[in-house]
């Protein structure tokens, strides 16, 4: 409809015209919106990988520390229930059931993509230093291997490994649909 057209509207139709544009936008702001922010929540992938039963807390990671970035982040336990990861808002959130930093396994730490949390992990480059320290302030070095983005049905990248393994990762892409993940090598002392 062109301006000349609405001005031979009378001004109920003007106002019915306007109100349903308007609630057209608030629907389309709204599904926008839960799309959004449904993606930012979850950092998960489409499947939960195979975790350990071995529950050793003081094994766990509890500080990440990346020189590179100036990243240090405490890490908090995280859990999945029913297909939804836990994540943490204030710090970086380990894989409980994943491998133990410092020793063989694929050690899994993951959060969102803000600049004040691990979103810096999408500028590490090969061979770029990490450490971990665990609860009983042991400190592993692992170096970095490789990045990729991936879907979040690439969930070999999270399964159990004979090498000690350190894997990152964050949200990426559009509406954050894919998974940036950085690949670390245990370093030996």
């Amino acid at each position: 409809m062109s301006w000349t057209g609405l001005k031979t509207l009378s001004s109920r139709q003007k106002t019915g015209l306007i109100l349903i544009s308007l609630g057209c936008f608030i629907l389309l702001l709204t599904l926008s919106l839960k799309s959004y922010f449904s993606f930012k929540q979850n950092l998960a992938f489409s499947q939960t990988p195979a975790l350990t039963t071995e529950f050793d807390e003081k094994a766990w990671p509890v500080r990440i520390i990346i020189p590179r970035t100036e990243t240090d982040l405490p890490v908090f336990p995280g859990r999945v229930n029913h297909d939804f990861w836990e994540v943490a808002d204030e710090g970086a959130s380990y894989l409980v059931g994943s491998g133990f930093p410092g020793q063989k396994g694929n050690v899994v730490v993951y959060g969102h993509n803000y600049n004040h949390l691990l979103g810096p992990i999408r500028w590490l480059a090969e061979g770029e230093e990490i450490k971990l320290l665990n609860q009983k302030g042991e400190e592993s070095s692992y170096k970095v291997q490789a990045t990729k983005v991936v879907s979040p049905e690439t969930v070999a990248v999270l399964e159990p490994t004979e090498e000690a393994i350190l894997t990152l990762y964050t949200c990426t892409g559009f509406l954050d649909r894919e998974r940036y993940v950085v690949i670390a090598q245990l370093q030996s002392d």
